[in-house]
């Protein structure tokens, strides 16, 4: 009874404890904030962009480019509250969906928009020219609808050497009229010479420095399907003479230079020329030779081990 003569009811036992109920509250607050916050940690990490086997090649050109210091979140991720939220729940589930053994979120990185580079870059900053090459860029933004990644498009995922290069392919969806008619002044600031600035011998010696530099080619003849295929698609007869790769020595020694304009010395034709057999390979080849799989038959006609061999059998 208490004093007042009133019956005391039995108070329950986690009324009596409610420190117990806080801590509970807490802990399940706790396990939920770790729940929603390391995916949210993570996908802000160029190392998460770049775990992804399709993505790996993509992370290391990252690493070497003049973008190498911005996060692949504010390119590929659209500015805006809202569009942060959506691509992070849609990754959350997906980190979550990998420890679950359970089917992913389909979801990819979005091409970076013209609202991803200008908070770096104004518009209003840029020069409309830059060097000998005239470029308003606000001009061919707000008037265009062009976006910054059709032009720049080397900038995050390619050497620091090729960031500052623009091919002319993109100019000629717009501008072919005017690289017809090899209009160079409409470009740039210098006028060029109409005549051919190409040597003499080009034809012959173009095909070591188009594999040194490909991308310099480009710069004017900007479709390589059109301009280069026309002529390298559609080898020469004797390539498919059956006996091409035992008779070309003699053809190759006339116009060496008309062979390296498809082959490169060092990768294909040292593939069989830089073979050095032993002083006493006459007598020790039948060895190798037996083992099969037509080594020799690399370089060496049939009809070379036939002249010796067939009348010893």
């Amino acid at each position: 009874m208490s004093p007042d003569g009133r019956s005391q009811r039995h108070r329950p036992a986690y009324r009596r404890m409610p420190w117990l109920t806080t801590l509970a509250v807490i802990g399940v607050i706790a396990v939920l904030v770790v729940i929603m916050w390391i995916p949210v940690a993570a996908t802000s990490t160029p190392s998460y962009c770049s775990s992804c086997k399709a993505t790996k090649k993509a992370g290391q050109t990252w690493q070497t480019s003049v973008h190498s210091k911005v996060n692949c979140t504010q390119c590929h991720v659209q500015p805006g509250i809202k569009n942060q939220i959506a691509w992070r729940s849609k990754e959350w589930l997906n980190i979550w969906a990998d420890y679950l053994n359970v089917p992913r979120v389909d979801q990819q990185g979005d091409r970076p928009t013209n609202g991803n580079c200008t908070p770096c870059h104004d518009l209003k900053t840029i020069a409309s020219v830059h060097g000998d090459v005239k470029m308003p860029h606000d001009r061919h933004v707000t008037i265009s609808g062009l976006v910054c990644a059709d032009c720049h498009d080397k900038v995050s995922h390619g050497t620091r050497a090729d960031a500052g290069k623009v091919s002319m392919t993109v100019c000629g969806m717009c501008h072919q009229q005017q690289i017809e008619q090899n209009d160079c002044s409409f470009c740039h600031v210098k006028q060029v010479a109409p005549s051919d600035p190409h040597p003499d011998d080009y034809i012959a010696e173009h095909g070591k420095e188009a594999l040194q530099d490909e991308a310099a080619c480009l710069r004017c003849h900007h479709d390589s399907a059109a301009f280069c295929d026309s002529c390298h698609a559609r080898p020469t007869p004797d390539h498919f003479s059956g006996t091409w790769r035992y008779t070309h020595g003699a053809e190759a020694k006339k116009d060496r230079a008309g062979c390296l304009g498809c082959h490169s010395e060092q990768d294909f034709c040292q593939e069989c020329h830089q073979v050095s057999h032993p002083d006493d390979w006459l007598q020790t080849h039948g060895k190798v030779a037996g083992e099969g799989g037509g080594s020799c038959l690399t370089c060496h006609p049939q009809a070379m081990c036939d002249s010796c061999h067939e009348g010893r059998s």
